[in-house]
């Protein structure tokens, strides 16, 4: 048995975090990880209820703040501390391979590096500004790492502009998603509609999943949502997710909009859920109108396997996911006129909702399953 000593930036459930989740439940034959976790989180309740080894340790996070006074400084004690804790809990325990599973933690590169260990660097991220960081970033993952594994074409690509050499030890391997809860009953859907969004349970549902934040597209899908209400009566908004930690504002501002355009009871705003597939088969049409391109975009394939059309922004890994005009529509990003165009084609359509519900399902199944995915990252850990 091989011991993977795995790197996450995060204890919740959002993208990267659900990705490593899903490899840990169906992970590798003749692997045996342990995590690596700085906070406390759903996540981490979740792996320790599974009986998996955690490590409460500082990750070594690079960002903007971390070319501060404060921020130099933090990054040497953490460096210290984080190397520290490692050594004294894998000391017991041979370490054959380190999995980073996020390009902005660095623990895992300086403990592969410090005690020669191999070293996967799996990209979860597109990172375009600021540009001092978005062009340092390559060049770290390229020095510290055996073998990069991208999520996306996208992400790869981005790598490519800066770092054209990373090609000879990359791979593209996609994020796998599996559905095991039967979809949810009428009766079930009827009441999450009624009492959770606050509508009618014949109600058409426009929704959004994902965090609140600037760049996921919030403010722009409720203006064009705003202005479809003026033509389309029985249809309404839900907003699922939570603010990063420490920025309410996001939320704040979300709800300020809301108040303006006098729309109030026809949107809900709902805190983050980790019981997420009830919610998806409430939903009618799922919307993905991220402003910056999405590294891979997960809530894509989930609504999917939920039976969901899919209407995204025609940008990064979306742009993989979405067959446009078969599984959902791809629209033009930041363009509110063409979002309110795509969804109206499906508000008005109900049999072309269920037939690229339909294909969306088959498409998830067979191009981003959690085999293909597992399977993918067992062949990535045995070449090195």
């Amino acid at each position: 048995m091989k011991n993977v000593l795995i790197i996450n930036q995060s204890s919740e459930l959002y993208g990267a975090d659900k990705a490593l989740l899903e490899l840990i439940e169906n992970y590798p034959e003749g692997f045996s990880p342990i995590i690596v976790l700085e906070h406390e989180g759903p996540l981490k309740e979740i792996l320790l209820e599974m009986g998996f080894k955690v490590i409460k340790c500082p990750v070594i996070k690079l960002n903007r703040a971390a070319f501060s006074f404060k921020g130099i400084f933090l990054v040497g004690s953490h460096f210290i501390k984080g190397l520290y804790i490692l050594r004294k809990e894998t000391r017991n325990t041979h370490i054959d391979l380190v999995h980073s599973n996020a390009i902005s933690v660095l623990v895992g590169a300086f403990y592969s590096f410090f005690f020669r260990k191999k070293h996967l660097w799996h990209v979860h991220e597109i990172v375009e500004n600021p540009k001092f960081i978005a062009n340092l970033y390559p060049k770290i993952v390229s020095f510290f790492s055996d073998k990069i594994v991208f999520n996306s074409k996208a992400s790869f690509e981005q790598f490519l502009k800066i770092k054209p050499n990373v090609r000879n030890k990359s791979e593209v391997i996609y994020n796998g998603q599996s559905r095991l809860l039967p979809i949810s009953s009428t009766t079930t859907i009827a009441s999450i509609k009624t009492k959770l969004f606050k509508t009618d349970e014949n109600a058409i549902v426009i929704g959004l999943v994902g965090r609140i934040s600037r760049w996921k597209g919030q403010y722009l899908l409720l203006d064009a949502f705003s202005n479809l209400l003026k033509k389309h009566d029985a249809i309404h908004l839900v907003f699922v997710g939570s603010t990063p930690p420490d920025q309410d504002h996001f939320l704040h501002k979300l709800e300020d909009q809301i108040e303006v355009l006098g729309i109030k009871e026809k949107v809900t705003i709902i805190d983050f859920q980790k019981e997420i597939w009830p919610i998806y088969d409430a939903i009618t049409i799922s919307v993905v109108p991220s402003i910056e391109p999405e590294p891979f975009g997960l809530v894509a394939t989930e609504a999917m396997l939920s039976f969901k059309p899919v209407v995204a922004a025609n940008h990064g890994g979306l742009s993989e996911i979405v067959i446009d005009d078969e599984t959902g529509f791809l629209f033009e990003p930041r363009n509110q006129q063409d979002l309110e165009n795509q969804l109206e084609k499906l508000i008005v359509n109900p049999a072309m909702v269920t037939k690229m519900g339909k294909k969306g399902n088959e498409r998830v199944r067979s191009q981003f399953s959690t085999e293909n995915y597992v399977s993918s990252i067992r062949n990535a850990y045995s070449e090195i």
